[in-house]
This record gives structure tokens, sequence and C-alpha cells, in this order.
């Protein structure tokens, strides 16, 4: 800012007393080297900069009769015009590019969300239509869809499997049960019963994503217990929107324990009320998580 004003008052009493105007190639090349000047400024202090000067220009112009002096300012005005003018047809461009780009990924999100949904359907017809119990899912357990939706996308981890956890452990309640295993009933953590907030809850999904994923690696990579030689050997691969009914019933019975007996068709933990083979009191994991499968693919 100095040294444009430094070169705006050497011009001006340069010239200050003439009569007429016509000129010089010096005087041409100040004016230049200011609009450059302009120029770098702009890309330094951003456009308020260049009106604030404008103001400055335009409020000097009304003090002065001299041709000269008029002739000067009104040159060094009409180049900040023209910074301006670009400043102003670079702005629209990026926000032009940027609206595009919020549009494509818009986009690009509906056509992921309706993806899924068409394969959440076919998923839920295919493994879903024989469940014994009524497909209404609590809205405790809806009400933070979205929330848990996100942790999950930042984790590729199912949103299903986690509400389906949280109703089957602690019916989707938002707070630390009485027992101190907090919402997902994991003994080896202890939390103070109370009320928690969603950042509290956040921490606690966490926790239980990480517990889960450990889970899986110890199926997939355990040689001492090497449970794969009993479910088609094959690692578990469960994903935010890919998994199989195999993965997702041998994660459930994973997050119990496993027994001598345990089959994957059979354990109660997988398979209860998925089917007239296996009754029982209350829906496990499986069955919740397609009841709110469904639920996802009709309201989301």
């Amino acid at each position: 800012m100095k040294k444009i004003l430094l070169f705006l008052l050497f011009i001006i009493s340069t010239f200050w007393s003439a009569l007429a105007y016509e000129p010089t190639e010096q005087e041409l090349k100040i004016l230049s080297s200011l609009k450059q000047n302009f120029e770098r400024q702009w890309n330094i202090k951003w456009e308020l900069w260049l009106k604030r000067h404008t103001y400055i220009l335009q409020n000097a112009l009304t003090k002065t009769d001299d041709e000269r002096v008029n002739y000067i300012l009104n040159h060094i005005l009409s180049d900040v015009n023209l910074v301006l003018d670009d400043v102003k047809r670079e702005n629209e461009e990026k926000l032009r590019l940027q609206l595009e780009e919020q549009k494509k990924k818009k986009e690009e999100e509906l056509k992921l969300i309706s993806d899924y949904n068409e394969k959440s359907k076919a998923f839920f017809e295919t493994y879903g239509s024989s469940i014994t119990t009524s497909l209404n899912v609590s809205e405790k357990c809806t009400k933070y869809f979205d929330f848990i939706d996100e942790i999950a996308k930042k984790n590729d981890f199912p949103t299903e499997l986690i509400i389906a956890t949280w109703s089957k452990e602690y019916n989707c309640n938002l707070w630390n049960p009485a027992n101190g295993w907090w919402p997902f009933q994991i003994t080896s953590q202890y939390y103070t019963p109370w009320d928690i907030s969603l950042e509290q809850f956040w921490e606690s999904v966490q926790k239980y994503i990480d517990f889960t994923k450990g889970k899986w690696d110890y199926f997939n990579n355990n040689s001492y217990h090497n449970y794969k030689t009993r479910f088609w050997s094959e690692n578990i691969n469960i994903t935010y929107d890919n998994y199989t009914i195999r993965d997702l019933k041998i994660s459930a019975i994973l997050y119990n324990w496993v027994n001598a007996t345990t089959t994957l068709d059979w354990n109660s933990f997988a398979n209860a009320n998925l089917n007239n083979d296996v009754v029982s009191n209350s829906d496990w994991l499986v069955t919740r998580f397609l009841k709110i499968l469904n639920w996802r693919a009709n309201n989301k």
C-alpha cells in the first residue's frame, strides 16, 4: 500500500503545475508499474483491499480540478477497475466450478444412495423374507441414524450392524446402563452409569467398531483357534455397503461366544427369528440388521 501511494504522490507532485497533459513514456511506465502492483497486491490482500483503494482514488478526484492530476487519477482508477473486473470474473468462474463440483458430488452421493437402497432391498428380499416377527423398527433406534451413519462411513463399517447391536444390547437407549458395560455391553470396559451426550456416544460407537473389527481380525488370522475351518474357510470381509449373510452370522456369533457345538445356521445369536427353525422371545443381531436395512431402504 505504501509503495502505491508513494508512486501516486510522485506522479502528482511532478506534474501538478502543468496546464496541459500529454503522458510521456516514463509516465506510462510508472502507471503500468502501478497497475502491476495493484495486481500483485490483489493476490495478497484480496478484493476488499482493491475496493478500498478505488474509494480513495474516487475521493481524490473530487478534490482537484487539475487536468493532469485528473488524468493520472482516472488512469489509475481505470486500471484498478480493470483488475477488479478480472477479479470478479475469476471469482465468478471459481464459484461456477465449485457449484458444478458440488452438484456432481451430490449426484454421485444420490446415485450411491439409490444403488445401495436397491441392493438393500434385494438383500432383504433374499434373506429377510422369512423373518417371523414384526418388521417395525423402534423410533429410538432410527432417531440418530444419520449421526451413526457418519461414524460408520468414516470406519467403512455397516450402519445397520451398529444399530442392530445397540438395539439388542440396550434397546437403543442413550445412556450408560447400571452394570457399567455401556450401550454395547462389552464387559471388558467400564463406563459410569448415567446419561451420555452424542459426543460420548460417538466414542462408544467407535470403540464398538474397533472391538468388532478386532473380532474379525481374530477370526481371519488366529491359527490357534482356527474357526475358519468350521465356517467355510473364507475370511470375514464386511465393509460399509458390502457383506454376505454368512459374514453377518459369523460376526454375530463372534460378538458373543463360540463353543464346540456352535453352527452357522442354528446358533440363536445369528438366527433367532430369522426363520421358523430358530425361535426366540427376542430378535438377535442378523434379524435386527435386516429389519434396519429394510427400514433404511424405505426411508432414506
